[in-house]
């Protein structure tokens, strides 16, 4: 038997509660750019490239990595049964669909999931293994919609992402709508979780670990973003004027400028930034709040 999982931290629960061998998936694709209708292998060359530019891994050994990885998933069929454990957030949402399309592509005889509103790396190994005995085979109409949402993400047009619910994938809209929250939004240009990190420094200087607490861990419904990410998107932040990073993160002129409602945060150019398959270039396309979806603007 075959788990497969977020990453680390569920793995080590999850070999405290089930026998089997263990595959982490391991990869942050809410950041940096996805493409639709490459093989797998292409991809994750791409992937690393991006990872080691952003600094989390040296390329040499995410290209380790990523092909150990891939090669297991595509010795999967030596396995009686495949499960699938993944949670609500949007990490886990894209991680899954990516994998439903690649199974979609690559049928096994016997394919199962857990997947609730629960957090797998700080669940008890008893609570995991109770999950496991509730595990349901994956159906074609789960399959089918997990495909359709990751080629509607990875594609170069994301206003075809759906936010609707979608009974087979529960958790999925909510996810797919808070990738597109991270698009600039129609009021201010900044994406959510930037508005977030912006807010936090309102009150005053911060170190990570609290601009971290204030900025995601208390605003998010599902909580998705590791620390090291936040880092990446400050340095961001910083490159284009809106935070000074010393010992402690603290905001600019420019960056209050855009709080107050003076500015737009894309008034002057910004660094391109991927979000699947789009690069956010000019902010002309924007996160409409009301609407509720993605609009272009004039």
């Amino acid at each position: 038997m075959l788990h497969v999982t977020n990453g680390d931290c569920a793995l080590d629960v999850l070999k405290r509660a089930v026998e089997g061998e263990f595959l982490p998936w391991r990869d942050v694709l809410h950041e940096g750019p996805v493409h639709a209708g490459i093989p797998l292998e292409d991809l994750s060359r791409r992937r690393a490239a991006f990872i080691a530019s952003a600094g989390w891994a040296t390329l040499p050994q995410i290209e380790k990595d990523f092909l150990e990885r891939d090669a297991r998933l595509r010795s999967s069929s030596a396995h009686e049964e495949v499960v699938l454990w993944f949670e609500h957030d949007l990490y886990d949402q894209l991680q899954l669909i990516q994998l439903l399309d690649w199974f979609a592509l690559h049928p096994h005889r016997k394919l199962s999931l857990v997947c609730e509103a629960e957090y797998l790396g700080s669940m008890t190994p008893a609570r995991a293994a109770d999950l496991f005995t509730q595990r349901r085979p994956i159906s074609h109409p789960q399959m089918k919609a997990g495909a359709k949402a990751w080629a509607a993400f990875a594609s170069a047009d994301p206003r075809s992402i759906s936010t609707a619910f979608v009974p087979e994938l529960p958790f999925l809209g909510a996810a797919l709508r808070r990738l597109l929250e991270e698009f600039p939004w129609a009021s201010d240009g900044l994406s959510r979780l930037e508005r977030q990190a912006l807010e936090a420094l309102r009150e005053g200087p911060l170190p990570l670990e609290e601009l971290f607490a204030r900025a995601h861990h208390r605003r998010e419904e599902a909580v998705f973003l590791g620390d090291s990410v936040l880092r990446w998107h400050l340095a961001r932040l910083e490159r284009d004027g809106f935070v000074r990073m010393t010992a402690l993160f603290a905001l600019t002129g420019k960056a209050l400028d855009v709080l107050d409602g003076r500015a737009d945060a894309w008034a002057q150019p910004r660094r391109a930034r991927s979000l699947g398959g789009y690069e956010i270039r000019d902010g002309r396309l924007r996160w409409d709040a009301e609407l509720g979806r993605l609009v272009l603007r004039g």
